[in-house]
């Protein structure tokens, strides 16, 4: 595991090998500084990049959405918790394959 800094924009870039079963290890001190212990991350394919994102990340986006979209229609924050409480699981599941 290596750490190259790219000189474009002063940015820590990460080398880690794929092994036959597909593993790659991220490095103690990215997984410290994102809070990424041992959890269920998303993977999304963006061009020749692969994204890592936490679940709970994820999930914040979708509470940040429907608050927004609440907040439009009137509806009290409280609402939306409760709403997201009841449905936010399953929209995991639904969205990204993934129980929360």
């Amino acid at each position: 595991m290596d750490i190259i800094h790219n000189m474009d924009n002063m940015t820590e870039i990460y080398t880690s090998k794929v092994t036959a079963s597909g593993q790659v290890s991220l490095p103690k001190s990215l997984r410290k500084r994102l809070g990424i212990g041992e959890d269920i991350v998303i993977l999304e394919p963006i061009g020749d990049a692969i994204l890592l994102r936490k679940v709970q990340s994820i999930q914040e986006e979708i509470f940040e959405y429907f608050e927004k979209e609440a907040k439009a229609k009137g509806i009290s924050k409280d609402k939306v918790s409760e709403f997201l409480k009841k449905a936010g699981p399953r929209l995991l599941k639904e969205m990204y394959g993934v129980e929360a």
